[in-house]
């Protein structure tokens, strides 16, 4: 009898600890809930963790572009009466955060069920669109969020800092571009912007023997959304092609300083011709009166980081130069005597 109680003594000892251990191990390891979402960030909520003070330049005046996904998707806009209205507000980001701190922020959960809609856009090359599942960001109120069953390949990480959820630097293995050639012209007189820059690769590598290459434009980014074109017969019957939108969400160009700026569709880039430009007034009056110079006009640019929908991509490496015909799909390329990225102040046509 006395074997038996000492027996059991020693059992329910045992128990109690392990009862004990389990608790202690509950309080200091709370369950960690975060999960990864694709997030509609505000324009300065994004830049301020990318570029030096937070800089960047993007496009707020109401255009239809805006509801194109073939240009500009991968920023996001609220619905509106008339497409043409439509204004950018930010960029849609992969974003590590918890759950909780997500529903916080007041934004629309979207889902793979939320309900599909049309964008049509009027003008040179008219067509609908039809956007759904995660593709409903496109068109939602800052903070809206997917939840992706994926770890995505790059994402920015969320916290809480003194009351505000802040969104800290983009976290990625970047890919290499390697060598990328660049040319500067005069925009169109109807482009937002001049100078114009245009971006080629090659499979051949400029030497002192090797003065000329030749250049062909660059390729578009993979991992693009793809959403569906819509077309009706004279009976109103539907027909679906795929579409694929834009996957180049923003660019982060650094100049010989080092310091960074963050560019946006419409404003720095229309992708669909891989081309980037900044705003450049011919006169004082022009700056005064209805848009001041960018600061990149004039200085150097050695890098380019390249935020796209599926991928990080950077260059360390652009050499500048002409092409001989920039309307061919290859042409020659020739650099300019140093080769450096300046860009000049070169005026609309």
């Amino acid at each position: 009898m006395k074997k038996s109680l000492l027996k059991y003594g020693f059992t329910a000892v045992i128990m109690s600890l392990a009862l004990c251990g389990c608790n202690n191990a509950s309080s200091q390891k709370p369950v960690d809930d975060s999960v990864f979402a694709l997030v509609n960030i505000p324009y300065a909520e994004f830049f301020k963790s990318e570029t030096t003070d937070g800089n960047f330049d993007a496009y707020t005046s109401a255009t239809q572009k805006v509801a194109n996904g073939s240009m500009s998707y991968g920023t996001y806009h609220e619905a509106t009466v008339e497409h043409k209205d439509a204004v950018a507000k930010g960029i849609t980001c992969p974003v590590k955060i918890s759950k909780s701190l997500l529903e916080s922020l007041g934004g629309t959960e979207i889902t793979d069920e939320s309900p599909s809609f049309d964008l049509t856009i009027s003008g040179r090359g008219a067509s609908t669109i039809r956007y759904s599942g995660k593709q409903n960001l496109f068109q939602s109120k800052d903070y809206s969020y997917y939840i992706l069953s994926k770890t995505p390949s790059y994402y920015k990480n969320a916290s809480k800092e003194n009351g505000k959820v802040v969104f800290g630097k983009i976290t990625a293995a970047p890919k290499d571009m390697g060598t990328l050639y660049v040319t500067i012209s005069a925009g169109e007189a109807h482009h937002d912007f001049s100078p114009t820059i245009s971006f080629y690769k090659s499979n051949e590598e400029l030497s002192t023997e090797k003065t000329s290459i030749t250049v062909a434009k660059i390729s578009e980014f993979e991992g693009a959304e793809v959403a569906k074109t819509v077309t009706k017969d004279e009976n109103g019957n539907e027909t679906l092609t795929d579409k694929s939108l834009s996957a180049l969400k923003t660019i982060i160009a650094t100049d010989s300083e080092g310091k960074e700026y963050g560019l946006t569709t419409l404003s720095n880039f229309f992708w669909g011709k891989k081309q980037m430009g900044f705003k450049a007034p011919a006169n004082e009056d022009a700056a005064k009166n209805y848009y001041p110079q960018h600061e990149l006009v004039g200085k150097t640019i050695t890098k380019l980081t390249f935020v796209t929908e599926a991928d990080v991509y950077v260059c360390s490496k652009i050499v500048k130069g002409t092409v001989a015909d920039a309307k061919s799909a290859e042409t020659t390329f020739t650099p300019t005597a140093d080769g450096a990225f300046v860009v000049d102040n070169i005026q609309a046509k």
